[in-house]
């Protein structure tokens, strides 16, 4: 009976053991998964805060290409608008220096006009002088000549340097408005290639780049100065030497 109760008290304090074993390994256990977890939670606030650091710093980035670009963009327009500033002031400066020379060149063509009209009415009187039914005959053909052919001649010459100067003009208005679109498109297509990351829209922006470059080269090589005016066609005078009614003018 003793053994019995000895035995019984053993597979108890067995039980009991086993028990506390069992309760040891389970806070064990749990003390593990408790440290896991922190553990796990340490990793997960730091990869949030890396992830925020990260999107940071592209954030930075990012704001600091758009103010590069932009920079870039007004830089580009600003030397654009003193280009353009620029250009303009040598056409006119160009144009200005073409009138003054047209202006002091039919200034000289009347002058010389005037001379002529003038040695022409001091031979007149001198025909008068003579007195003589011939001699009006020659101041008539004298008369003829000069307000028939050197006069209409000459303003015929005039007329047409005047349509064919302002042909030329208009032509190049025209050129430097077109010159103009190109730069336009050359800075608009610029400013684009710096933004896209595509390889196959870049290779595009490109190419557009170098058809308008080429159109601005050309449009730049049929930009010229208009025709100088030519002189006035002269018939030349043949007269006997003491022909008293030569109707040449003196030299």
């Amino acid at each position: 009976m003793a053994e019995i109760q000895e035995s019984s008290v053993l597979f108890s304090l067995k039980q009991l053991m086993r028990l506390e074993d069992q309760r040891l390994r389970e806070e064990r256990e749990a003390a593990q998964r408790r440290a896991l977890a922190e553990q796990e939670a340490r990793r997960a606030l730091e990869r949030q805060a890396l992830a925020e650091e990260e999107a940071r710093l592209r954030a930075e980035e990012e704001r600091r290409r758009r103010e590069e670009a932009a920079a870039r963009e007004e830089a580009a327009r600003l030397e654009a608008i003193r280009a353009a500033a620029v250009e303009k002031a040598r056409v006119e400066a160009e144009q200005r220096a073409r009138i003054e020379a047209l202006e002091k060149q039919q200034e000289h063509e009347r002058s010389l006009a005037a001379l002529a009209g003038d040695a022409q009415r001091r031979r007149l009187r001198r025909l008068v002088a003579a007195g003589s039914a011939l001699g009006a005959l020659v101041t008539a053909a004298t008369l003829g000549l000069y307000l028939g052919k050197i006069r209409p001649d000459a303003e015929r010459a005039r007329a047409e340097h005047a349509a064919t100067r302002a042909q030329h003009e208009r032509r190049l208005a025209e050129l430097e408005g077109d010159l103009a679109a190109r730069e336009r498109q050359i800075r608009d297509l610029s400013l684009a290639y710096q933004t896209v990351r595509s390889e196959a829209e870049k290779a595009e922006l490109q190419r557009k780049l170098n058809e308008a470059r080429r159109d601005r080269d050309v449009i730049q090589g049929r930009i010229t100065r208009p025709p100088a005016q030519p002189p006035p066609k002269v018939e030349p005078c043949v007269c006997n030497e003491g022909d008293p009614m030569c109707g040449c003018l003196p030299r």
